[in-house]
């Protein structure tokens, strides 16, 4: 089972596009797969064709029930306990289960762990939290060993839930806009996760980046992805698939289904399924 957070702190570089459309093709290639949708937009839950206002139970059902439980934000109440003065949960409660929140995401076969706008709220109460960063991780150890690849849709900002997916994953992907502006901010994303790895997360490697958007047909974008490739894959791994620009991609989003459903033989499904390949082969 390996655990990978997609991040770029840069919005509309083709992070939940990547998770959902990644995990339907490992899904296809007969792979256990659940998809943590750590954004409070919802775009993941909102790709697989579900709404996110009508999810009753999402991530942040099992956070903020860790949270109370190390009274986060909690009044107490009858039943607590007082050891050294601090007041507990009542005894009888149970701990907060993120398998609780695990729901279908339909026709695509995987696995969902839904999110909806409640999940803002995440940041500033997990700041005054104990051990903060590892929230994430402990809700996922009970239940990473039934899947084959969990993959962690992060939000577009480097905050305490971007934080919580780089220090539970093994590996991060990083999809990089084939655009100039996108290549900007790529260095402070690796200055984060190097700290992560330092302080956090000591097995924690960048398994690639995955260029996205990439139009063969113009030279900036030609001359961008040449760029990448050849000073980035100096000290990080560069995949061999490029993501075209390619409208099926965005159809099947507003579809509420992945590209290998909504136009299975197009450019866009052909190379989400060579990245499958290219990680069960890794």
């Amino acid at each position: 089972m390996t655990v990978y957070a997609i991040v770029n702190q840069k919005g509309g570089v083709g992070k939940t596009t990547t998770a959902v459309n990644l995990g339907a093709a490992l899904r296809e290639a007969g792979q256990q797969v659940l998809v943590v949708d750590l954004d409070p937009q919802g775009n993941a839950t909102l790709h697989c064709g579900l709404n996110p206002d009508r999810q009753s139970k999402t991530v942040w059902s099992a956070l903020s029930a860790s949270l109370r439980m190390n009274g986060v934000g909690m009044a107490g109440g009858e039943g607590a306990e007082l050891v050294f003065g601090v007041e507990l949960e009542p005894s009888g409660e149970s701990r907060p289960s993120l398998e609780e929140c695990i729901i279908s995401a339909g026709e695509d076969g995987f696995d969902l762990v839904p999110a909806n706008l409640e999940l803002s709220q995440a940041d500033a109460d997990l700041m005054s939290a104990i051990n903060r960063e590892r929230r994430l991780h402990r809700l996922l150890e009970p239940i990473r060993d039934r899947y084959d690849f969990i993959l962690i849709d992060c939000p577009p900002y480097l905050g305490l839930l971007t934080i919580n997916a780089l220090a539970t994953a093994d590996y991060a992907i990083v999809p990089l806009q084939a655009a100039y502006l996108a290549m900007k901010g790529v260095n402070t994303l690796f200055r984060t996760i190097a700290l992560v790895q330092r302080d956090l997360n000591y097995g924690l490697r960048v398994r690639g980046v995955l260029l996205t958007m990439v139009d063969r047909r113009t030279v900036h974008s030609q001359q961008v992805a040449s760029v990448a490739r050849s000073t980035i894959s100096r000290k990080i791994p560069v995949f061999e698939t490029e993501i075209p620009q390619n409208v099926d991609l965005a159809d099947a989003a507003a579809a509420g289904k992945s590209v290998l459903l909504y136009a299975p033989h197009s450019r866009g499904a052909l190379a989400y399924r060579k990245l499958a390949e290219e990680l069960i082969n890794a």
